[in-house]
């Protein structure tokens, strides 16, 4: 546990908004929604992250949230899907509707661009086309073609809607057998960690560890496009700026972590420059939460710098305060900061966490995009 435990980085963390967990039901009151926003706030999050696709809600609870969040300048995010639509690009027009012109970040939009709906360049191309005119939102995109989610099942039936669907899409029932099938079979793999690192699992080893596990476990599936991916991760504004913001891993427990791999392989390709790059993986995440002595090296900046070898495509060095906290994959690090707003700088404190206060949220944090 925190201090004890970490390898060195720093995290910003969003409290997840699940009914029988966080949330009392699935129709919480506004008042219990408010508590749990500033709650979240006070324990040393920077706010909240709905997950629709998931465990869905009704679209108006979801709306009330991102009207609370922005009234209280908390991040709000949302796996998009609600009891109305999926995790889909229908999910993702709802979403995009429910915000108004309030601040939402939108969790990794390629997921929504997997030809559920209609073909995933279509897809992909209207996705671009709302952000492009809603600049209130926040978004990002991973470049891996795995995704992660829950591979529990209860009844006979996967708790997770998303997992659902992977199911069907690849052609198995959405049964308790159905996904060891698709476990034995491949087309699912079953994490397992360590302590120090994730793997994927699958075949006959990846049964028996999830049945050993009684299905509590996480997972992935294959299921994200290339093209959609190449789209939504190149895509520019009229002014040169990224209509995706940033590049994500989308959980970073699952081994899926490509950035340095699939961004510098955009790179080679020519679909972005260094430059480019450096601004998708470091400096927009660090603009949006208001870090401004992180995402860049000049004057003042925090000492965290990512060595990165082009050639083979992978990360040599990681520097976090000037400690070398990973070298050629040997992990050195230790401890870990914690990201907070300003109201939950006291409680991390008394409990003798290290952290880095943000700046208070505002809206222009989003809106005024770098132009790389």
């Amino acid at each position: 546990s925190i201090p004890g435990s970490g390898a060195g980085v720093n995290i910003a963390i969003l409290d997840a908004a699940r009914a029988g967990q966080t949330l009392t039901s699935s129709r919480p009151s506004q008042q219990e929604q408010s508590d749990f926003l500033d709650r979240t706030l006070e324990n040393g999050g920077i706010g909240v992250k709905l997950l629709g696709g998931h465990f869905p809600m009704d679209v108006d609870i979801s709306e009330n949230f991102i009207e609370l969040a922005n009234q209280k300048k908390s991040w709000i995010a949302w796996h998009v899907g609600s009891t109305a639509h999926g995790s889909n690009i229908e999910g993702f027009r709802e979403a995009v509707a429910a915000a108004k012109d309030n601040f939402l970040h939108i969790a990794h939009i390629n997921s929504y661009c997997r030809g559920q709906i209609s073909n995933e360049t279509d897809e992909a191309l209207e996705a671009i086309s709302l952000l492009k005119t809603h600049p209130n939102i926040f978004s990002e995109s991973y470049l891996s073609p795995l995704n992660g989610t829950r591979l529990v099942v209860q009844n006979d039936v996967p708790i997770s809607k998303v997992t659902v669907t992977c199911l069907k899409k690849l052609g198995y029932e959405p049964t308790y057998d159905g996904m060891k099938k698709a476990i034995f079979d491949g087309a699912a793999g079953v994490l397992v960690d360590d302590g120090v690192i994730g793997k994927l699992l699958s075949g006959k080893g990846g049964v028996e560890y999830w049945e050993s596990k009684e299905t509590k476990t996480t997972g992935s599936f294959k299921v994200n496009p290339a093209v959609s991916r190449f789209l939504i991760a190149t895509a520019k504004r009229s002014d040169g700026s990224f209509v995706v913001d940033s590049f994500s891993t989308d959980g970073g427990c699952y081994p899926r972590n490509v950035i340095v791999e699939n961004g510098l392989l955009l790179v080679k390709f020519g679909a972005l420059n260094l430059n480019e790059y450096a601004v998708k993986a470091s400096l927009n995440g660090a603009r949006a939460l208001g870090l401004k002595n992180k995402g860049h090296l000049s004057v003042g900046a925090d000492a965290d710098i990512s060595i990165l070898d082009i050639q083979n495509e992978k990360a040599f060095a990681t520097i976090v305060e000037g400690n070398v906290i990973m070298l050629d994959g040997q992990l050195l690090g230790k401890g870990t900061t914690i990201i907070c707003d300003e109201r939950g700088a006291s409680t991390l404190a008394k409990r003798g966490i290290k952290h880095i206060v943000k700046e208070e949220f505002s809206l222009k944090q989003i809106t005024d995009r770098f132009i790389p």
